[in-house]
């Protein structure tokens, strides 16, 4: 049986609370907690992470992005051709996964005094990809719960 494929566009990439300029630097304020699907076994964990994993880079729409992202684990480095299908292990998935960028918006307003210059982040994954075959079961929860985990 096939699994759905896993689109890492549609997917929630962590808590991005709005805060006040004044706070930058201050830490964040409160600690969210993802749980974790990976068994408490080293062995288990590399096994895991060995895994083969059929995945795709999405085609960029900035003219100045380039069409082969490099990756490196361990000082290993897995090169993706954006808009290929590819098997790579799942080591290399968790990087992309981890890959993610923060813009922020501001809201200037003066009439609201001191609250006036609040940041919003924003989180973007920085080569987004969807996930086109994963056999083991525990691959879709694992990468959900790596993509929620506070950038």
């Amino acid at each position: 049986m096939a699994r759905p494929r896993l689109d890492t566009t549609n997917e929630y990439l962590g808590k991005a609370d709005e805060f006040s300029i004044n706070d930058i630097g201050n830490g964040p304020p409160d600690i969210e907690v993802i749980d974790r699907v990976l068994p408490d076994d080293y062995a288990e964990i590399e096994k895991f992470m060995q895994e083969p994993v059929t995945i795709m880079i999405h085609e960029s729409t900035d003219p100045n992005d380039v069409d082969l992202v490099e990756v490196g684990v361990n000082g290993r480095h897995q090169f993706f051709m954006r808009g290929n299908p590819q098997t790579v292990r799942r080591c290399y998935v968790e990087r992309l996964a981890r890959m993610k960028k923060t813009s922020f918006s501001q809201n200037l307003d003066e009439r609201l005094g001191e609250h006036m210059n609040t940041m919003r982040p924003h989180h973007a994954l920085r080569f987004p990809f969807s996930v086109i075959e994963d056999k083991n079961p525990k691959g879709s929860p694992w990468l959900r719960n790596l993509l929620a985990e506070r950038v």
